[in-house]
């Protein structure tokens, strides 16, 4: 996409990821004094907000984030772990309590919802798809492998039909391997709560990112303006260019200096870079954390339920309000009695 239009003069919110797009593998002392100056202007000049959203804690921002902050270089706002508003105070950063609460009950039931889907994705993929075998699982996602394309591509289908119902789970196909995951949507509905408390419209907000937990801000209205360094995940590239966003050809902060630079000068491109591969060419960088269909988290949450369930049991028979109580206590006294005796043959 090129116009002669100078889109940045309209840019009232300007909105990056930090660790791959601001950040990259080492600090790019460089480039730091120019991102300052354009950033001033930015802010300045057209009463602009520049917003970090960041996966990390606040703590852990400040941290990384030292190297930019000692060329004074800082954020009106940070966005942290997804989801939590923090405004620049006179010291550090005071959260915006209203919203901060809000989206920790929505992650909460989020939590809920998923660990009850990944279980009714699986037995919709293996009662559907006879090539398919589970690689890994967890409460977070769950990986199939397949014997063949054809099965891996009708494999992908079915989960995204499955996914759909829920925002945060997306769909990642890697040759003959599928897996869905949980990826951090909240990212997108921040700077939207973000962007209307300050009275900012999508059409005034540029977001730039790299990675697939940036897309939710992307996508979150059509009229964002989106960009992404070279250095930026398959599905975000083909994102900002579905979105007409701007490609850059520099990675991470060089990148976001090339976005600035597009929208200013109205050379925004919005082309697939020749190297570019979809995901489902590519290898899977994920690899498996556990074995397949034997998830930790399930085997321990239903011992501890059997635990509390019996003990509860035991309290209420030895008050002798349970039917058959008798029963219920033999085990417990036999392992008190176990106990008694191994302490005293220790003792002798």
């Amino acid at each position: 996409m090129s116009t002669t239009e100078n889109i940045l003069q309209r840019i009232r919110m300007f909105v990056t990821d930090a660790d791959g797009t601001l950040l990259g593998h080492r600090p790019e002392f460089e480039q730091y004094r120019a991102f300052r100056l354009r950033l001033e202007d930015l802010q300045k000049r057209q009463d602009a907000y520049w917003v970090v959203c960041t996966g990390r804690s606040l703590r852990g921002f400040n941290r990384v984030f030292l190297p930019m902050r000692a060329f004074g270089i800082v954020p009106d706002y940070v966005i942290a772990r997804h989801a939590y508003i923090y405004e620049k105070a006179a010291i550090g950063y005071k959260p915006h309590w209203m919203w901060n609460i809000q989206v920790l009950m929505l992650q909460w039931q989020d939590e809920w919802r998923v660990s009850r889907a990944i279980p009714r994705i699986r037995r919709a993929v293996l009662s559907r798809n006879p090539f398919a075998r589970v690689a890994s699982r967890s409460r977070g996602g769950i990986r199939f492998k397949f014997d063949d394309d054809g099965s891996a591509n009708f494999g992908a289908e079915i989960l995204r039909q499955e996914a759909q119902p829920y925002k945060n789970l997306q769909v990642f196909h890697h040759l003959r391997e599928v897996d869905v995951r949980k990826v951090p949507f909240t990212k997108g509905l921040a700077v939207m709560e973000l962007a209307r408390h300050l009275g900012v419209s999508p059409a005034h907000i540029l977001v730039v990112g790299d990675g697939h937990n940036d897309i939710s801000m992307m996508e979150m209205h059509p009229d964002i303006h989106t960009a992404c360094p070279s250095n930026a995940a398959p599905e975000v590239i083909e994102t900002v260019h579905r979105t007409h966003g701007h490609i850059a050809a520099n990675r991470s902060l060089g990148g976001v200096m090339d976005a600035l630079a597009a929208y200013e000068s109205g050379e925004v491109n919005d082309k697939l870079p020749a190297t570019w591969q979809p995901s489902h060419e590519l290898v899977n960088p994920i690899s498996p954390r556990r074995p397949p269909d034997k998830p930790r988290g399930s085997i321990f949450g239903f011992v501890l339920f059997l635990a509390v369930l019996y003990t509860t049991l035991v309290a209420l028979a030895s008050f002798g309000v349970m039917p058959f109580g008798k029963h219920i206590l033999a085990p417990y006294q036999a392992l008190v009695g176990w106990v008694v005796r191994a302490i005293t043959w220790f003792r002798h």
